[in-house]
């Protein structure tokens, strides 16, 4: 990373900060996230020069706009640590550092090992297979089985941010607020809202950490088996572990017709056919071929081991694309799920 990235006081932040935690002279940088959203941030493996691991990583806001989602961030970890000193194996890193000024915040962590499941998902016909698609769900879901074993304080608290949904009337009232007056949000915030006292974690049931945005892009794996999660911006500290399937779920379905030409059929999945954004997901929850099977088995299998109706998994997906819609920074993107949710939601 150079000041062509990093430019003024953000450089200079991160200058010292490197300088503080691996010394002076040389160091290799390596940029692995950078995000395209209006508040972009970096995040950067630090080597130092005779090692071939990386000894940091680093979060770096590279715009104003993007330090409160820096701290919010190191919030996260800092609560995830006092939750037990190796949250869940080790697959959590540690902060080990935060600098911020007014205009920039750079986070300093231990490195958790592992290759994204991205990197697999987009491999040539990775999601036409059953048995892979499988083993990506399965290792999803076991993890964040073990993280629901991890005990929350019952008067735990949220990282520090409004935007972070507890329950899918928060979502509704996120939904209204983002676009008021809007005929299509409206439908959707009222039967978010209706569904939310029974889709929501039903009473006496332990809340748990909740990662917030857990995809393939944030999910690290060595030999098929989770070895770190990263990206922690959104997590609560004490909620419900569903938002995590459904967003994990979520996210899986939407690009798997991204290296499909539009009109052409999708590798493996007879009858799915590459077209409008979104079409794998209708796909999915029309309950057709051993996709559907395989996403019901996932989102109605936690319903039903959470005291929640089974039947209810589209729903359920269809909460999790309003949550994304009422959170995401992009407005097109948001749009995009906006509209996914109503139509996932109206069965309802």
């Amino acid at each position: 990373m150079t000041t062509a990235l990093v430019e003024g006081r953000a450089a200079d932040l991160l200058r010292t900060t490197l300088r503080e935690h691996v010394g002076p002279g040389p160091r290799r940088l390596l940029v692995v996230g950078l995000s395209r959203d209006d508040h972009p941030k970096a995040t950067v493996l630090v080597f130092r020069p005779t090692d071939a691991l990386p000894a940091l990583a680093l979060k770096v806001a590279m715009v104003p706009g993007a330090v409160p989602a820096v701290l919010a961030e190191a919030a996260a970890l800092t609560a995830a640590a006092q939750l037990g000193p190796d949250l869940v194996g080790g697959t959590v890193p540690r902060v080990l550092d935060c600098r911020h000024a007014p205009d920039s915040a750079v986070l300093v962590t231990s490195v958790v090992p592992g290759v994204p499941m991205a990197v697999d998902y987009h491999r040539w016909r990775h999601t036409a297979r059953p048995t892979t698609v499988r083993g990506d769900l399965d290792a999803a879901v076991s993890w964040l089985e073990q993280l629901a074993r991890v005990p929350v304080p019952d008067r735990a608290t949220s990282a520090p941010t409004d935007r972070v949904p507890t329950d899918p009337a928060a979502v509704a009232a996120l939904v209204a607020a983002r676009w008021p007056g809007d005929a299509e949000a409206r439908t959707v915030e009222a039967t978010v809202r209706g569904l939310s006292r029974e889709l929501a974690l039903p009473p006496g049931l332990p809340r748990t950490m909740v990662h917030g945005d857990f995809w393939c892009g944030n999910v690290l794996r060595t030999g098929g088996r989770v070895t770190g999660v990263v990206d922690w911006e959104h997590a609560q500290v004490a909620g419900d572990a569903l938002r995590d399937v459904t967003r994990f779920v979520l996210a899986y379905l939407l690009y798997l017709d991204r290296h499909t030409d539009p009109g052409r059929p999708v590798s493996g999945h007879p009858g799915l056919v590459a077209g409008p954004w979104g079409e794998p997901v209708r796909f999915a929850a029309s309950g057709a071929g051993w996709l559907s099977e395989l996403v019901q088995a996932v989102v109605a299998g936690h319903l039903r081991r959470t005291g929640r109706d089974p039947g209810r998994w589209r729903e359920a997906l269809g909460i999790a694309a309003a949550e994304v819609a009422a959170v995401a920074d992009e407005p097109a993107f948001a749009r995009r799920h906006l509209a996914l949710a109503a139509e996932l939601l109206r069965c309802c």
